[in-house]
This record gives structure tokens, sequence and C-alpha cells, in this order.
């Protein structure tokens, strides 16, 4: 068995190995894998269905090319999606590393090709599609295409027609699992092949490379051409038909979107971080061989794919220079994920990075290296590039344990048991602080989501006109994510929105105050949040169908199109391995070239131990003042109370235990619900050599509002180590010991027949009487809104919310909204609440504002209106509701100025977590603004905290017009009609002095 052959089944078998035991620890971990198996979900549950209802209120199957799913649907019917998904992962692997090492016989000569399929085991692209992006479909069609060159390189150099319908069914099959790498792969691998094909012929018609002209070069071309024609129309051909429905699809259906921010796109001189997963990672060893590289690829023999080498190099770039948008177009360069690019590139360099570790080995290199600076030297040089390669490889495969990509595992049963029972499917869901876990989640349930995990099926105006693929992680996206996020919680009645599931404290704060209620927690640690009075989904959803032939043809084609590949490469399999014999030509007496190799190798070297030495000082927290605050910041900031800890003074410490429970009774929305933004650290004066003070002024977000806090820190120096003294938390105690509180509570008892049958989901409750007692239309600034007071006159406890609608002088309809978290929503009988009701633009087109780069909670989306608005009608909807209230608290308050300061005082049992203050302004007794505020510390039991609130200028408030009984709804019918059981007395004016009234609210995180 011929070296070459040896080192080809060697890296099969260590591919296999490798990867099959990397995969069961990367899975869970990355991109893309889950995403996939939903796709594959869909097939196994219904072939030749095309319509998905599960995502985005329904998006169809023929916006992505359907193999490689419909392959792990298959397998998943004997081993399960995820034994499928690695099933075949491990095929491709084996396919792919086949691949390089044929792909690498038509430049590189056979030991050189043995060689570059060992590097395909460990290539750091390969290695990170696969083990951290998971792009099976893709790494499906790069492995098929490298695969199918050779068949084309025959057909061109010898006219042999099997190699002909090989190299095109194969191409087929590419298509039928990635069409991208079949429209990319005919310029960047197939022009390039078909180009060294003719270039073959040229050389063994005069003698040698040396003797072929551009003339004759030329004269081959035109007599090939019709050759090339044929390959080029049979490629176009089987592309249009083998996924018909998909061109039908972009055709009568085109994608009108905001395109998604990619990080391949970023300036990797700016964004380091990007830089390093985009362009160094996928790179890894071969950065060191750079130069070699090209000179070997620009070879005469070799220029075609240098040229392609080079091309597909600029491009991965990504915007780093302004070549790539230029080269691709706006539009193209919006839409593309540029790291195919690299990967492409890093794939095309595979050979002659083997040629060059061939020659380091066995080659011209090593007889100059031994002879320059000895054996010894050369064998120590030999041991490092093989540990480096396989070092670096098993790094990146474990880069999602190094670094978390996603957040941990989450069990995707209860959360489909949950839908399952009770009707639960009968509304939408929604989840949070999933990442890609979503999709597992939707594989596992028929129930429905109005989100979704793949961009190019976004319908919605409120996805399609932001770059927002998916809500679960709205809080990363800036206005455009939370802004959206916003929308489907104030108003989910529009998309049957019912069930919220979230796993990221950091989103409560919004549920809660938009009217959501914290339902259960179940097996898997999911809070289920549930919004009250959404009614359920109509019995037939719209869909978009496609002719039955195109469902055929989706069902059929591209597994028969593989059946067809599979049999002809078994059938003619062996005669593959023909390919031209190449011999290694390259001049070893160049010193200039050597001189280059060196120092580049030396300047890599010494950039990857400055990096390595940057990050190491980085680490070092206790190294500066500066560096220290920042890292204990950021520790705080991720919940890592230890590692906080330790950077603390040891002496101003009483332990871990104290300070973790001296932070936990520090809640509010800093302490759990609060993203850092930013740090402003300020040098307040120098104690001594050894003792400072500093300033930090902290930026805080949360969901629903952001916060300013300036902490003053000291700290001190031991040795060479600095350290934070620590600060003092608060220490009063309450003079009571024990506490008993009378309360009353409320209890529904749902539904009360055990069956399997269908059965109404609960017994059927009157819902609570409320009497709206005034309600305005007032424009501030140019902005409208509705504000208004309304109070519970029923003896049961409601839940409300409110509609509302904007009507021109012509009586026509102009916009709609709900309302939002200005508003208590849970009120005990005889209880009261303002609101405020302020019309957002949904689709954010008509203002066309430019969304803020970060979220600013308040931000002002409010829609421009393009007409002036006269009337209004409120919908004031109630559900009786059993949700625990909490009442215990007091407020102190006194006018200062412009100011109101005051005392919120809890004198109950629990803790109010977030305290909200909503504050109704008036004039001449009349309602003319609401405003709320949140406090950003909580209020312990028996404690209280003070506050501070601005007063809005109310002469900037006009009041357009005021609600009459004719437009005030409550439950679809006048307030006139809960009217009557009021006592006289209750509609007299009210005398507020002080121009002002405070409405308490808080989430509290119920202890018992």
């Amino acid at each position: 068995m011929k070296r070459s052959q040896q080192f080809y089944l060697a890296a099969l078998l260590f591919g296999v190995l490798f990867h099959g035991t990397v995969v069961s620890f990367t899975l869970g971990n990355t991109y893309d894998a889950y995403v996939h198996m939903f796709f594959a979900e869909h097939y196994a549950s219904g072939w030749f269905e095309t319509w998905n209802y599960k995502w985005y209120t329904g998006f169809t199957m023929t916006s992505y090319p359907p193999l490689v799913h419909q392959i792990i649907a298959l397998l998943s019917k004997v081993i399960g999606l995820k034994g499928g998904f690695i099933l075949w992962a491990m095929v491709i692997s084996g396919l792919f590393i086949r691949g390089v090492f044929h792909f690498s016989r038509l430049w590189v000569d056979d030991n050189s090709a043995g060689i570059a399929a060992l590097l395909a085991v460990v290539s750091s692209s390969f290695v990170e599609a696969l083990h951290v992006f998971w792009q099976l479909p893709s790494l499906t069609g790069i492995a098929l295409l490298l695969n199918a060159c050779p068949e084309l390189y025959r057909w061109i150099k010898e006219d042999n027609r099997v190699r002909f319908f090989k190299g095109i069914a194969i191409l087929g099959v590419v298509t039928a699992a990635h069409h991208v790498t079949t429209i990319f792969g005919m310029v960047f691998f197939i022009a390039p092949v078909l180009g060294v094909a003719v270039l073959d012929r040229c050389i063994a018609e005069k003698g040698g490379i040396d003797k072929v002209r551009i003339s004759d070069f030329i004269k081959e071309v035109w007599s090939l051409f019709p050759k090339a024609i044929q390959i080029g129309l049979s490629i176009i051909a089987i592309t249009a038909v083998v996924i018909f429905p998909y061109w039908y699809w972009s055709k009568t259906d085109p994608i009108a979107q905001v395109s998604i921010p990619h990080g391949s796109r970023a300036n990797f001189l700016e964004r380091t971080d990007l830089g390093m997963v985009f362009f160094v990672i996928p790179w890894g060893m071969m950065l060191f061989f750079l130069p070699g590289l090209f000179y070997r690829m620009f070879k005469k023999r070799n220029l075609f794919l240098g040229l392609s080498f080079a091309l597909a190099f600029l491009l991965g770039t990504g915007g780093t220079t302004p070549i790539p948008k230029m080269l691709l177009g706006e539009t193209a360069f919006n839409i593309l994920t540029l790291d195919r690019f690299t990967f492409w590139a890093t794939v095309m360099a595979i050979p002659f990075m083997a040629s060059m570790i061939d020659s380091v080995y066995s080659g011209q290199i090593k007889d100059r290296l031994i002879a320059k600076v000895g054996a010894g030297t050369h064998k120590a040089l030999m041991v490092f590039i093989a540990v480096a390669l396989i070092v670096v490889s098993g790094l990146i495969s474990n880069l999602t344990s190094l670094r978390l990509l996603q957040p941990d595992a989450i069990d995707p049963e209860p959360i489909a048991n949950f839908m399952d029972r009770d009707s639960h499917d009968e509304w939408r869901y929604l989840t949070l602080g999933f990442g890609d876990q979503l999709a597992w989640v939707a594989a596992h349930t028929d129930a429905l989501s109005v989100d979704g995990n793949y961009h190019s099926a976004r319908r919605l105006p409120e996805f399609t006109t932001r770059a927002v693929e998916r809500l679960e992680n709205s809080k990363y996206l800036g206005m455009e994510g939370l802004g959206a996020l916003h929308q489907f919680l104030a108003v989910p009645e529009k998309y049957h929105l019912k069930y919220i599931f979230n796993n990221d404290k950091f989103y409560e704060p919004l549920l809660y105050f938009y009217g959501w209620t914290r339902l259960t927690r179940l097996e898997n640690n999911i809070d289920v949040w549930e919004r009250k009075d959404v009614l359920p989904l109509p019995s037939i959803l719209p869909k978009k169908d496609i002719p039955s032939i195109q469902k055929w043809m989706w069902g059929i084609l591209p597994l028969l199109l593989l059946l067809l590949a599979f049999l002809l490469n078994v059938y003619y399999g062996r005669s593959s391995r023909d390919l031209p014999v190449i011999t290694p030509t390259y001049n070893s007496s160049s010193r200039f070239r050597y001189w280059i190799y060196f120092f580049w190798a030396l300047c890599m070297s010494v950039l990857m131990i400055f990096s390595i030495w940057k990050t190491v000082n980085k680490r070092d927290e206790h190294r500066n003042p500066e560096q220290l605050l920042q890292a204990y910041f950021h520790n705080i900031d991720f919940k890592y109370f230890e590692k906080a800890y330790n950077l603390l003074d040891p002496e101003s410490t009483e332990g871990l235990d104290q300070y973790i429970l001296e932070l936990s009774l520090e809640d509010g929305l800093l302490a759990s619900y609060a993203k850092l933004e930013n740090i402003n650290i300020i040098n307040l004066r120098d104690i001594s050599d050894t003792r400072k003070i500093y300033q930090v002024d902290a930026q805080w977000l949360t969901a629903v509002k952001a916060y300013d806090t300036t902490h003053s820190m000291e700290l001190i120096k031991k040795g060479s180590k600095w350290y934070i003294v620590k600060e003092d938390f608060e220490k009063k105690i309450p003079a009571d010991q024990f506490l008993r509180l009378a309360e009353v509570d409320f209890f529904n008892q749902g539904r009360r027949k055990a069956t399997t049958e269908t059965t109404i989901r609960e017994d059927i409750l009157d819902r609570p009487e409320i009497y709206i007692d005034e309600a305005h239309l007032v424009e501030r600034d140019g902005l409208y809104s509705i504000i208004g007071y309304l109070s519970n006159i029923d003896n049961d406890p409601a839940f409300v919310t409110i509609d509302a609608v904007l009507y021109d002088k012509e009586g026509k309809e102009i916009t709609s909204y709900s309302v939002s978290d200005h508003i208590i929503h849970n009120l005990l009988p005889k209880e009261g609440t303002p609101f405020r009701i302020d019309f957002e633009d949904i689709l954010w087109q008509q203002t066309k504002a430019k969304f803020p780069d970060k979220f600013i909670p308040g931000v002002d989306a409010r829609v421009v209106l393009d007409r002036e608005p006269v009337e209004f009608v409120i919908n004031v909807r109630t559900m009786v509701t059993a949700e625990r209230m909490y009442k215990f608290y007091g407020v102190e308050h006194s006018k200062n100025g412009k100011d109101i300061e005051g005392t919120i005082i809890n004198y109950g049992n629990q803790e109010i977590a977030i305290p909200q203050v909503l504050m109704a302004q008036y004039s001449d007794n009349k309602l003319n603004w609401v405003s709320t505020n949140f406090l950003f510390r909580g209020i312990r039991p028996q404690r209280s905290k003070d506050f501070e609130i601005a007063l809005v200028a109310l002469d900037d408030i006009h009041v357009v017009s005021t609600g009459k009984d004719a437009n005030l709804l409550v439950n679809s019918v006048s307030r006139k009609i809960n009217a009557t059981s009021l006592p006289a007395d209750y509609f007299k004016p009210r005398n507020n002095k002080d121009g002002y009234q405070l409405y308490i609210n808080g989430l509290v995180n119920f202890k018992n």
C-alpha cells in the first residue's frame, strides 16, 4: 500500500474517532445544531408538508434546501434526532477527508495529498464549523463539492463521459444540501479545476509546463469551450430543478426585511474578539505558513486556484477594508455571512499546507534546516508542528466549554408536557433566555410560538423591520430587540400569545409590570408566565400553499439524486483514484524566500506571545487599581460572587458566606435584574502610596429603566497586589423579631372535573365590574397619549388591561395600542389605579426613525401620527384573579419645589424586589398626566427606602378630548352600566390640594 493511502486511511480512522468523541461534549453548546434538528423533525412528522406553523406565525420549509434535514429525519426514525444528526456529521467528516484527499491530488503529489487528508481532520476552520457553529448543510455541501471536482477534471482532461455524469450528480446533491455552496463553488472551486484541466492538456501536448504559452492555453480553451458550456448549463439546470420550489418561493414571496448583523462583516481591527472568531481561529496554524501558501498557489500551474484563494481570503476579512463590500455590493454584503469565504480559502490552502509540511519532514526544507540549524532542531520543529496542530484543534473543538455560547442545558419535556395538557397549545408561547435551545423545545411540541430561529422565515412586521432574528435574546440586540419584545408583551392578543417560558431573570420586571402573571415553575426550573384574557387561536390558521407537484419534487428529488450519485460512484468508484501524478517543482535556492518565511513566522510567534502575555496580564486583577475595579464590577454583573469576594481585602471581610448573605439582602433591579452597561473610574485622592480612594460611576441597564449609580471604593495595596476594602451594607435591624400578619387571600378552583375528554378550561366566572372615573386624550410635544383613572367596584379582585383606539375627525381609525407598565394590572376590591396608554410605532416605519445603537429604557418610541386624532375609544377588559397581591406598604411624601421626596415603608413580611411608584398629576382636580418610576433597590420586610421623583411640567400638556360614556367601555359595554351601582357622592369632584397622587406597586417574590 502506498504511503499516501496509509495516510488517507489513518486520517479516516482518526477523523471518526476524534470528531465522534468530541461531538458528545460540544453538541448542546453550539450554534445551529438544534435549528437543523427542528427542521428535521418537521420532515419526520410530515414529509410532503411544506408549511410549518410553529415559528413566526407560520413559514414555508421551501426557504431552505431540504436534503440534510431529510436525511436526519430518516435516521431519527431509528436512532432519534440527536443520533441522526451526529451520525450524519460523522459521515460528512469522512466525506470531507475523502474530498480533501482527492482534491489535493489535483494540485500536489500523492505524499502531500495523504498529509492533506490528515490535516483535514485537524483543520481549524473545519473543527470550528463542525463543533462551534454546527453548520452541517454547509459542511455537507463543501465535502461533496470537493469530491465532485476530480470527476469534472477528468471529464475535461480525458473526455470520459461517466466522469461528467458522476460530477454533475454530486453537484446536484450539493445543491439539495446547500445551494449557496454550488453557486459560489462554481467560481471558487470548479472554475480553477476546469482551468487546470485545460492547462494539463496543454502540458501533455507540449511536453512540459515551461513550453506552454498563453496562445496555446487560449487555443485549448476554445476547443474545449463546448464542454465548459455543457458543464455550466448542466449545473444551472440541475440547480434549478432539484430545488425548484426554493426558487419559486424566492420569486413569489421575496425576502423584504432588514438584514441581521453578523460578526463576520465587522472591522476585525476594531472588534478583535470577532476577528479572533471569524478570522484567526479558522486560519489557525496556517497563519504561520501564509507566505509559503501564497508562493505555492501562485505558481504557474496553480495560478487559477491561487486567484480564487486570494479572492476568498480578501472577502473573508469582512468589514476590515471597504473592498469586500465594493466587490459584493451593498445587498449581498449585508445578506451573506462572510466567514464562509474564509472557510473556503482554508480548504483551498490545505493541499499546499500539506506540501510545505511534507517538505519540512522529508523534502527540500528539511535538507536546508538540517544544514543551517542541525538535525536536533529539525526534529524539535517537526514535533512542535504536529503537537501544535493537534493542540490548536483540540482547543477550538472545546471552545464552547472554555467560553459558554449557550445557556445551561434545558430539558424540553416539561415544557412540551405543559403545552400539551389542558389545551394550553390552543395559544402561542414564547421562550426567553433559551439561546438556540428554543429550536430544541419547538422540536418536542406541536404548540406554536411567535418566535423562531431562522431569519429568512420572518414575516411579522415587528421582525422584518428590525435586525431581530429572535426575541429570546432581545436583551443583547439593543433598542431593536427589546423594543420589539415590548410590543409583543404589550399587545399579546394580536398574536394569541398567552404563555412565556422564562430562563433569564432580566426579563421578570418587564413581564410583571406589563401585566403578566407568574403561573408556576416547571421541573426544569423554568418559570411559566401567563397573560390572562387572551383569545385562543382560530381553528383555521392561514398558510401559503404551493402546487402539489412542487411538494412531490421537494420530497423526492433530493433523496433520489443522492441515491443516483451514490450508485454511480460505487459502480465506477475505483477509477477515481487514477489522477495525474504531480511532482514538487519548487526551487530551494532562493534565500530571500526563506528569509521571508522565517521573518513571517517570527512575527506571528511574537504576536501570539504578546497576545498570550496580554491575556495573562488582563487576568491578573490585582495588578493595578483600575484593572481591579473593572474585574470586581464584572464579577458582580455576572454574579461570580466568589470571584468578587477574592478581590476584597481579607481583613475587611467576615468570610465568603457572610459576604454572599449581605449581597442577597440587597435585592432590587440592580442586584438581580440589571446588566452592567459601562463604568467610569475616577481617582479621587491618594491617602498614601498603598491606599487610594476611587469613585466608580456605573451605568446599569434593566428591562424597564436605565440607572446611574456612584460608588466610593477604598483600595489598599499589600505587597505587589491591590485589594478592595469591602463596602458596608444596610445593617438596620427591625424591632420585631417575629411578625404576624392577617391578610385576605383568594383561590380559584379552576377545572374541577377530572377527565381526559375535552372540557371547558375552567368554571365560568363573572368579569369584575370596573368604573372608569375619567379618561382624556392628551397631546405632549406632538405625541398623543390617553390618561385616566379607573376603580375596581366589584367584590372580587380583578386583572385589568386596556385597549385603546384613536380616530380622526372623519371617524376613521388611525392607530391602536394597549396599556403596558403605566398601570397597576391587579386590583383588590375597591382599589383604583391611574393609567397611561402611549401609541407606539409598531413597525417603526411611519416615523422613519433610526434605532438607537443601544437599548434605552423609556426611549420615546411613540408614533408620530399622519393625521390629528380627535376622538378615542378605550375598552377595559377584566378577569377575576387569584393572583397574590402584596399591599403591606405605606408612603410618606412631600413636595419640594419641582420634586416629590418621600419614603416607602414595607411593614409586611415579604421583600418588595422592585418598587414602582405611579404618579398622577392633577390641575383643577382634573387628571393631567400619569408617569411611572422604579426604585433601583428592593425594600426588605420592616424597612424603608427613600425616593425622589421629578414632577412633569403640565404647561406642555394639552387635553384634546375627554372621554364620555359612549367611548369608555368596560368588557365591551358602556361604563354607564356599572355607574348605576355607585352611590351618588362617588361622582362629587375630589379635592386634590397637593396636585398629585402616588400609587405604590411592586414585584414581590413570595417566599412562601
